[in-house]
């Protein structure tokens, strides 16, 4: 693997961490979220320490250049957390509908408990 390529994944998973870091501190990102992405960190922190590794597993797993097998596994786990945080959002949605839903009938009942009668 070149040094160039070494340097480059190297400095994103610094820059990554540091973002976190900053995120986890402002409380602009719950801890459970910010999991995945050290977790992806740690990993480019691993291909750009010990390229060895890179390059001989991606030699037994057929890909022609190590650079093609860190692009491989990082889109993998970027896909994988996008699925992950769609997931979540939808439930959150339906979660934001149901409170919505029950909020209305809250209202309504109170509204129409301290009025009394209904109106004509």
């Amino acid at each position: 693997m070149p040094l160039s390529l070494r340097l480059i994944i190297l400095a994103g998973a610094v820059l990554i961490i540091v973002t976190i870091l900053r995120y986890i501190k402002r409380r602009r990102i719950l801890m459970a979220d910010a999991t995945g992405w050290v977790c992806i960190a740690c990993l480019l922190l691993f291909i750009a320490i010990f390229p060895d590794t890179v390059t001989w597993l991606s030699g037994k797993l057929g890909f022609q250049s190590p650079a093609n097998f860190v692009f491989f596994v990082v889109t993998g786990l970027l896909i994988v957390k996008t699925f992950r945080d769609s997931a979540k959002i939808s439930l959150l949605r339906h979660k934001i509908e149901e409170l919505t839903q029950e909020s209305a009938l809250h209202d309504d009942e109170c509204l129409g408990s301290t009025e009394g009668t209904p109106l004509p």
